[in-house]
C-alpha cells in the first residue's frame, strides 16, 4: 500500500530535516503558547489545573498563528510537505500540543480532563481547539497569500517543479493548470 499522494513530502528533503522541522514546529508553539499565557496572566502556573479554559484558549491562539505562520514559512521554503504543512501537521500540534506540554510541565491532571468531557462526548476541548485553529488557519493563508503575490508566475511554476513531488504535481497542479490554458 503506497502513501497518498496529499502525505507526501516536499522533494529533495532528507528524513532528518523534515523530522527536524515538525520537531521545530511543536517548540514554537509551545513558546506561543506559554508565552502568552504568562504574558496575560503573569504566570504559566495558571495552566495547572486542567480546568483553566480561558487561559488554555489564549495560548491556544497564539500558538496556533505562530505554528501555522512557521508552517506557511516552511512550506514556501519546501521543507515539510505541501498539505503536511498547511492541515495535518499544524492541526495535529494545536490539538495535541497543549496537553503534552502542560502534562510535562506540571504533570497528568486526569480528573480535570475527565471534567471537561460530557459523557462520550469532549466537547469543551473540541470548541477550545477549534478556536484556536481557525485564526491560525487565517494566518497560514495570508502568508501564503502575500508570498504568492509577491512573485511572479515565472517564478510561481519554477517553485512548483523545484519541491513538489513528480506524482503530486501531476495530480494536482498539472491537471489544475491544463484546465486553465
Amino acid at each position: 500500500m503506497e502513501r497518498p499522494l496529499g502525505l507526501a513530502s516536499f522533494d529533495r528533503q532528507r528524513r532528518s530535516v523534515h523530522a527536524l522541522t515538525v520537531a521545530v514546529a511543536v517548540v514554537v508553539f509551545w513558546l506561543g503558547y506559554f508565552g502568552s499565557v504568562a504574558a496575560v496572566y503573569g504566570d504559566v502556573s495558571v495552566l495547572a489545573p486542567e480546568a483553566s479554559i480561558p487561559e488554555q484558549r489564549v495560548g491556544g491562539i497564539v500558538g496556533s498563528v505562530l505554528v501555522w505562520t512557521y508552517f506557511a514559512l516552511a512550506f514556501v521554503r519546501g521543507y515539510g510537505g505541501p498539505v503536511l504543512d498547511a492541515v495535518v501537521y499544524p492541526f495535529a500540534i494545536v490539538a495535541l500540543a497543549p496537553f503534552a506540554g502542560r502534562w510535562l510541565l506540571f504533570g497528568p491532571d486526569i480528573s480535570g480532563l475527565f471534567s471537561r468531557f460530557v459523557g462520550w462526548v469532549v466537547v469543551e476541548p473540541l470548541l477550545t481547539t477549534l478556536l484556536a485553529v481557525v485564526p491560525g488557519i487565517g494566518t497560514f493563508i495570508a502568508v501564503l497569500s502575500i508570498w504568492g503575490a509577491a512573485i511572479g508566475d515565472a517564478d510561481r511554476r519554477d517553485w512548483e517543479r523545484r519541491h513538489l513531488p513528480a506524482e503530486f504535481y501531476d495530480e494536482f497542479v498539472a491537471r489544475d493548470r491544463d484546465g486553465e490554458e
